[in-house]
């Protein structure tokens, strides 16, 4: 009797093991398949947002990024080509994706965002007081601050548009001033000088006083002492 109670008990145990084996496998199925999915998300956000970019921007990446976006799409696949999220296979998809394609996608868009708009930076720097509307200068600076990185190019500051987009028509909006200022190059350099504090009397000539009025921009220039 006691022999068949235990046999029994063991047997009920080794059920209880499978089961809990069962369950401890569900789970870390369900972890991988979550984990790819997010993985899946990300790549697939990232690849938009290099479409866009590309196609609102003279903006490229290097045939190295593209090498490893290929990869990327590979590994991608790789990691359920047996039907179900391979765990081996998901950690090295994650590895690449993080350390080369997020990587490289992150460290050019830095480099091209820096070159992109330094002109308009510059013009900002230079022409920015000569605007009418001041609040409408402060947000163009925001907008291409905001566009300096690749991960938050899809967020939306405005609740209507990605800073991708803000960032393209920030860089477009400080053309269009300078455009609407009618710049010679007279006038061009007199105000480099101006932002510079290097203006003197003798550069303010009947040509720079004609553009002024004509443009309306009287209570934008004043004289001091020099110090």
């Amino acid at each position: 009797m006691l022999s068949d109670s235990l046999s029994k008990s063991i047997k009920k145990m080794k059920q209880l093991d499978i089961v809990e084996n069962a369950a401890l496998d569900a789970e870390k199925k369900a972890k991988n398949d979550s984990d790819y999915s997010t993985i899946v998300v990300d790549f697939s956000s990232s690849m938009s947002k290099l479409q866009k970019a590309t196609q609102l921007m003279d903006y490229s990446i290097t045939s190295e990024t593209v090498t490893n976006l290929e990869e990327g799409i590979t590994q991608l696949r790789n990691v359920i080509s047996s039907g179900v999220v391979d765990a081996d296979s998901l950690n090295s998809a994650r590895q690449h994706i993080n350390k080369k394609v997020n990587a490289n996608l992150t460290k050019e868009w830095k480099s091209y965002h820096q070159k992109k708009t330094a002109g308009s930076i510059s013009k900002l720097n230079t022409l920015g007081n000569l605007a009418s509307d001041l609040e409408s200068v402060s947000k163009i600076r925001t907008n291409i601050a905001n566009g300096s990185e690749w991960n938050g190019l899809s967020l939306s500051d405005d609740g209507v548009n990605s800073r991708l987009t803000l960032l393209k028509k920030s860089i477009d909006d400080v053309d269009q001033l300078e455009e609407s200022l009618n710049l010679s190059d007279e006038i061009r350099s007199f105000i480099v000088s101006v932002t510079n504090r290097k203006a003197k009397v003798s550069d303010v000539t009947d040509n720079i006083i004609r553009w002024i009025k004509e443009e309306h921009l009287e209570n934008k220039f004043v004289i001091n002492f020099k110090n």
